[in-house]
């Protein structure tokens, strides 16, 4: 059968593509000098658009499995710096309050819509067909159907949401909005007015928050709440469980960064070579997961095979050094996998998912060895955040921040410890992509 990944990894491998995308102006501009000055071999020059999938390359990557990870002694050496001379600056614990409270439960609420005759109203969701048009021409991206708008919501430019506020499913609205005098989406319909004919295919609102409707939907939400209040209380207890959880995350993960920078380390063949294979692997399921082939990847960012391999070392040596100086850490520390710290493991997920979960469900949902191994590196990360010094900065911006995002956090936090993250994250990411090319005229 086979096994989700832990959502609380030490080390998680980072998405090759992401750097690669960011960094592919100046490889690019290497590349060319380097290819002007020299013959190179037809693997080395074959540009990522040639790339199939019965690319022998391509398969050999494909079919890469994790060997076993090698034991502490075959992994090199480590020699540990000083974990009380490593300071790590972060912004004080949130506490969560009402109003991240009222946030939450509207999030929840959303999933309940029901369509309505009424005229819709502010935080209302209509779906909507609409083209845009300036001085009686259509004009690129200002177009779109069966798109969910909420009104009040400050997604479309101003003026656009409030021309529907008293709209009904069917009524033909014609919107009358200058676009801003700054418009970085499209600079060249700043400040120009324009006309859009909207049709409304239908209206739907909120449910009422009610005893009732928490007791009808608890189940659903995997909530064990009967009433309003006890549901207030259990999303209270959650967010805050989450944002906790990011808090000494954070912490643990810069900590874990400046022991690896200022620790003495060699990664051996064989280290490397399983963390090579590991990352290879999981961004290879990260793609299939999204519905891609590793061939459509590198063709997307334009990277040649080498390109990829060489982006995997680099990540791959990081990765393996994370990995040794945890490793290190339980060993000079003799912290090693018992029930104590699988149920530890299992109430902190439990937290962060609102689901009760014991070791039992947890190795039969992830496998025996990888709640082991995660239970020590939780144990082995938990001892680090004790070890260094830790100062809190007041930063208002940033505090403004984390709160705004609280929310999404929770909700990302609650779909990775659920069994359909996949699906909910091929809906979502899909469901982004087509609102950025559908809205980024109309915003």
């Amino acid at each position: 059968m086979k096994k989700n990944k832990l959502i609380l990894t030490a080390a998680v491998a980072v998405s090759v593509m992401a750097l690669a995308a960011c960094g592919s102006s100046s490889k690019t501009q290497e590349t060319t000098a380097a290819t002007a000055s020299e013959d190179a071999s037809a693997s080395d020059t074959a540009t990522a658009s040639q790339l199939t999938e019965d690319d022998p390359e391509i398969q050999a990557l494909e079919a890469t499995e994790v060997p076993e990870l090698p034991k502490f002694s075959e992994m090199g050496t480590v020699k540990l710096c000083d974990l009380s001379s490593i300071t790590v600056e972060t912004s004080p614990k949130m506490v969560v309050d009402e109003d991240m409270v009222d946030s939450q439960i509207d999030y929840l609420r959303k999933n309940y819509l029901a369509e309505t005759e009424d005229p819709a109203k502010s935080g209302d969701t209509v779906n909507i067909d609409y083209v845009g048009k300036i001085d009686g021409q259509e004009f690129d991206g200002g177009s779109a159907t069966g798109y969910d708008l909420v009104l009040g919501s400050g997604s479309f430019i101003d003026g656009f949401e409030d021309q529907l506020i008293g709209a009904k499913k069917g009524d033909k609205v014609t919107v009358n909005v200058t676009f801003p005098e700054s418009y970085p989406n499209n600079p060249d319909l700043a400040g120009k007015p324009a006309v859009f004919d909207v049709t409304v295919n239908s209206v739907s609102t909120l449910p009422e928050l009610t005893d009732q409707w928490v007791k009808d939907n608890a189940e659903d939400m995997g909530s064990s709440a009967s009433d309003v209040a006890s549901f207030r209380v259990e999303q209270k207890a959650l967010l805050q469980a989450q944002v906790d959880y990011q808090y000494n995350n954070t912490i643990q993960q810069d900590a874990l960064q400046q022991i690896v920078d200022q620790s003495e380390i060699t990664v051996s063949d064989t280290m490397q070579k399983y963390a090579e294979d590991y990352v290879i692997s999981q961004e290879v399921q990260s793609m299939k997961q999204y519905g891609y082939s590793l061939a459509d990847m590198l063709n997307m960012y334009q990277m040649s095979v080498e390109d990829f391999k060489n982006e995997i070392s680099e990540y791959a040596t990081d990765y393996a050094k994370q990995r040794m100086v945890v490793a290190a850490i339980a060993d000079e520390q003799g912290i090693k996998s018992n029930d104590e710290l699988i149920d530890a493991l299992a109430e902190e997920l439990s937290g962060l998912s609102g689901k009760t979960l014991n070791k039992i469900q947890l190795i039969e949902q992830y496998g025996g060895d990888a709640v082991k191994d995660e239970a020590v590196n939780k144990a082995v990360l938990d001892y680090v955040q004790t070890q260094v010094k830790i100062v809190e900065t007041s930063d208002d911006e940033t505090d403004a921040d984390t709160s705004a995002t609280a929310v999404e956090t929770s909700a990302a936090t609650e779909e990775a410890a659920s069994e359909e993250t996949t699906a909910a994250a091929e809906e979502s990411s899909t469901a982004q992509e087509s609102e950025s090319e559908s809205e980024s005229s109309a915003k």
